[in-house]
């Protein structure tokens, strides 16, 4: 799947919202994200067993370690909420921008910089469009109020610094900077024209999580085609399964454990993405260098 189809889908979807209510975009981005958005990180023992291929370390040791690492990262963000909001944010830029940017920057020697910037440049544009929106969830998950918060000029800034370091790295790049930038036109576009869930959504499953999906793909030694496609969903639906259920007995029980269902949402959305970004970095690297060793030959 390339970026055209991508960029086809993105172009579908900023049409289609022109005609649909806040209602359906809200069913249709949480299909999207329990659906592909999941399942891109259901996949995650499966990688860690096979990027620890030298280990014999037995899968359910791997998933002890897993979930303990996701249980420690959960309570650090339940208790300490601004700082996890923080912590989160810009783990989340790095793992946004990687994912877009790996195969072009693998050779930067600021590359967590380069990616966390793309990634910021992302959350800033979308909290730019849906500010009020984004205000209300910042103080629901954390009790704190960012009303006032100079987001515009935030963004601004951002975006560049981004084309300063884009230019920086010409030789990375070269005439794909426009490329860059017409997808950020897109992205503004789409956050623009869609409400905050449906924003996230997009950028979310279709050019975060099916890339990803490829890459894993990949790393396990896969041609892509719809048979490896099939196997990747095979091996990683029973982990996909598990988290659809989690989330929906969160929802169910949130009123046991106090303090509302934002705030246990947002340190159960930390748990996940936390292991899961430090393993795909670890992905990636297995990728580049793999794909060095073939150019090499």
């Amino acid at each position: 799947m390339n970026k055209n189809f991508n960029i086809i889908i993105t172009a579908f979807v900023i049409w289609i919202s022109l005609y649909t209510n806040a209602q359906i975009e809200l069913l249709a981005s949480g299909i999207f994200v329990l659906s592909l958005g999941l399942m891109h990180g259901s996949n995650d023992i499966n990688l860690l067993q096979e990027l620890l291929t030298k280990n014999k370390t037995k899968k359910w040791v791997l998933i002890g370690f897993y979930v303990s690492l996701g249980a420690i990262v959960f309570t650090l963000a339940f208790y300490w909420r601004v700082l996890g909001l923080i912590v989160f944010m810009l783990f989340s830029s790095y793992h946004f921008g990687e994912q877009h940017l790996h195969n072009r920057l693998s050779d930067s020697k600021i590359k967590a910089f380069d990616f966390t910037l793309y990634g910021m440049v992302i959350f800033s544009m979308m909290f730019y469009t849906h500010q009020n929106e984004v205000q209300f969830l910042i103080f629901q998950m954390t009790d704190w109020d960012i009303t006032g918060f100079p987001m515009n000029y935030l963004t601004i800034g951002l975006i560049g610094l981004l084309i300063l370091s884009w230019i920086k790295h010409y030789k990375f790049f070269k005439k794909e900077i426009f490329e860059e930038m017409f997808y950020l036109i897109m992205f503004y576009i789409v956050f623009f024209n869609t409400e905050l869930p449906l924003s996230f959504a997009v950028y979310f499953v279709i050019w975060h999580a099916i890339p990803s999906i490829k890459d894993q793909i990949l790393v396990e030694g896969y041609a892509l085609s719809y048979k490896s496609a099939l196997r990747y969903f095979k091996q990683s639906y029973l982990y996909w399964l598990v988290s659809v259920f989690g989330i929906f007995l969160l929802y169910k029980v949130y009123d046991l454990i106090g303090n509302g269902l934002f705030p246990i949402l947002f340190a159960a959305l930390v748990a996940i993405t936390f292991p899961h970004i430090l393993l795909i970095t670890q992905l990636f690297q297995k990728l580049n260098q793999s794909q060095k060793t073939k150019e090499g030959h």
